[in-house]
């Protein structure tokens, strides 16, 4: 019975030296990593990349007045705000009744002045007469010189105080222009199409001349105004496109040009802010003063082949990529476009598929690479999931 147990016991010691030595041979000492050839590489694949400028806009009116009051009296209507109104319809109306009394009064002052002028035309049409009458007699010696030159200072007087009577009437016919004007501008009008913005006083107030009374504005269009600060309005210039999107504009953002880049900076919180704007037609009103969007405007936009930005590198305005070619890393020059600060196009240089050296990869065979448990090929391909600005690579 001893030597039967002993044999199994054999048997089995046996099995199991044969089982560990058939298993090591197979799969080798996961201990012991295997060494990689290559560094990281990025693959060149078709795509674009645009930069742009983002931030938040302002909706303004394309065009707005404040109306302002010419005279001093009651304001007896105006319009509410919201109205829209046509070209010369009241926006305000003030109470006129004194200011039909100084029409009046005017007028009666011109008369005067014009009666005033006309005496002293007859004056001096009669002054002028006796001194040619006058010459007569002097050059027949029948009247002395004295006589004479007092004649020629009575017609020069004469003809001062024409003068004097003829600017008078100037002077009053002036001021009857003013009072006209004055009652015409009691009423308030509209100066183009456009909409009652914001009132700024009631029926029954006193107004002085020069009074608020309204800010008009033209709706059909708007400005969006945009803050830029000094570290990226160097790249924006007239003309660039000038995207507005966000759930005031709703679901299709707008798209315009930069109409306008301020010339002087506006420092908040110690930085210089520009105010760059776009005009968009509003037709149907929907865009309102006040109203903010996000907006982008479109700097740069080039399709080619996009690799990390990391990977270019500049050297006397000169752009190089490393390839791995060959099992072996190749400088090539090349044209870089648009540059995101992520992702950059190269338009020539380098062909489509391109295994593009990443700057700062690790060596292969390094403890970060695979080992004998996870067997690589050699090399580490990584495609962009998306190109910021551009929907991803094509």
């Amino acid at each position: 019975m001893k030597k039967v147990i002993t044999l199994v016991i054999l048997i089995l010691v046996a099995g199991a030296g044969a089982w560990w030595f058939l298993t090591n041979k197979s799969t080798g000492n996961p201990s012991v990593a295997t060494t990689i050839s290559g560094p990281t590489t990025v693959e060149a694949k078709k795509g674009t990349v645009s930069v742009v400028v983002e931030g938040a806009a302002t909706v303004e009116p394309y065009l707005q007045i404040t109306l302002r009051s010419s005279s001093t009296s009651i304001l007896t209507w105006i319009a509410r705000s919201g109205d829209s109104l046509s070209k010369g319809s009241p926006v305000a109306i003030l109470d006129d009744a004194i200011l039909r009394n100084n029409v009046a009064q005017t007028e009666v002052l011109l008369e005067q002045a014009e009666v005033e002028a006309q005496k002293a035309t007859i004056v001096a049409e009669r002054a002028a007469k006796d001194l040619k009458d006058k010459k007569i007699l002097l050059d027949n010696r029948a009247l002395s010189p004295d006589q004479y030159s007092a004649a020629e200072e009575a017609l020069k007087n004469a003809e001062l105080a024409l003068a004097a009577a003829n600017l008078k009437v100037k002077q009053v016919r002036l001021s009857l222009e003013k009072a006209r004007k004055d009652l015409e501008d009691a009423k308030i009008r509209a100066p183009f199409n456009g909409t009652v913005l914001k009132t700024f006083v009631s029926p029954g107030d006193l107004v002085t001349a020069n009074s608020q009374i309204a800010l008009f504005g033209d709706l059909s269009r708007v400005r969006f105004v945009a803050e830029v600060d000094e570290a990226d309005i160097g790249k924006i210039t007239i003309g660039q496109t000038f995207t507005v999107s966000g759930d005031s504009i709703g679901e299709e953002p707008l798209r315009s040009k930069v109409d306008s880049i301020s010339p002087i900076a506006e420092v908040v919180n110690n930085i210089s802010i520009f105010q760059v704007s776009a005009i968009f037609p509003n037709p149907e009103r929907k865009l309102r003063p006040g109203m903010s969007a996000d907006f982008s405007i479109l700097i740069k936009s080039d399709r080619g082949l996009v690799v990390p930005s990391k990977a270019i590198s500049t050297i006397r305005g000169r752009s190089y990529v490393d390839v791995w070619e060959n099992n072996e890393v190749v400088r090539k020059r090349v044209e870089k476009g648009a540059d995101d600060g992520v992702n950059a196009i190269i338009l020539q240089g380098i062909e489509e598929g391109a295994k593009v050296v990443v700057q700062g990869s690790k060596p292969a065979g390094s403890p970060a690479q695979p080992t004998a448990s996870a067997p690589s090929t050699g090399e580490k391909s990584v495609l962009p999931i998306t190109i910021p600005g551009a929907g991803g690579s094509k």
